[in-house]
């Protein structure tokens, strides 16, 4: 792993536009952000020149590598207040922020089980989560799920140990599965919603909410330029 690739200062979009949306039953906020920047090709190149390497400790379908320091201070910095409404955070709190490029390379037959069912990153529902789409074309969104036998749309700390049993004793149940990743046809998990992965567009959520990239089968490209590039981050609100 090497140091964050420097890139020249970023800029917000000029006709940069948020909307606030809700999901399924629990109304869990979802922030979308489009034309999130002036010059998302910037990016990009900051992604061709960085190191990717295969995440040692998740789940990530693929690579992953540094991003630009210039991408925290520009988009989570001036971002802070519509997130902060949207998600309830207190104007006193500091803002932790843990990024990194994503390149989603695995295809779904070379996926394990647990990549091929929706996930949430973490229990506690104060971590939100981002995923802002740098790859052109149809590379797939992120989707949002309900867990069928739970009715479960996220995870906090008292429905974890819940939903970890039921959903381990589903997968052991099904085994290897079948070829695809998550979508709209599960047997355990509805959609209940979804984020389509519009070029510069930025997405925040809480963590604790179950969802999933929505990928094709194949493999995806390892060209940062023509694969399915996001910049993903986590959030933290920390009392001062």
């Amino acid at each position: 792993m090497t140091a964050a690739i420097a890139v020249p200062p970023l800029l917000l979009g000029r006709q940069i536009r948020l909307q606030l949306l809700h999901l399924g039953e629990e109304r869990q906020p979802l922030l979308v952000v489009d034309e999130v920047l002036d010059d998302p090709d910037s990016m990009i190149e900051a992604a061709r020149q960085a190191d990717f390497y295969s995440p040692p400790h998740t789940n990530y379908p693929g690579l992953n590598a540094n991003l630009p320091e210039s991408y925290y201070r520009t988009v989570v910095t001036a971002l802070r207040g519509p997130i902060a409404a949207a998600f309830g955070l207190p104007s006193d709190v500091y803002v932790k922020y843990f990024g990194y490029f994503g390149l989603a390379t695995t295809s779904a037959r070379d996926a394990q089980p647990v990549q091929k069912i929706p996930h949430h990153d973490g229990p506690d529902p104060n971590r939100l989560a981002m995923v802002h789409y740098l790859g052109r074309g149809d590379h797939g969104g992120t989707g949002f799920f309900r867990h069928k036998a739970t009715g479960f749309e996220s995870v906090d700390q008292s429905r974890h140990a819940t939903y970890v049993a039921v959903a381990q004793a589903q997968l052991a149940e099904r085994g290897v599965g079948t070829a695809v990743y998550p979508g709209a046809d599960m047997a355990d998990y509805d959609l209940i919603g979804q984020a389509d992965g519009v070029f510069n567009r930025l997405i925040v959520y809480r963590n604790h909410v179950l969802h999933s990239a929505l990928l094709g089968p194949e493999a995806g490209k390892a060209d940062p330029a023509q694969g399915r590039l996001t910049a993903n981050g986590f959030i933290e609100a920390v009392s001062s």
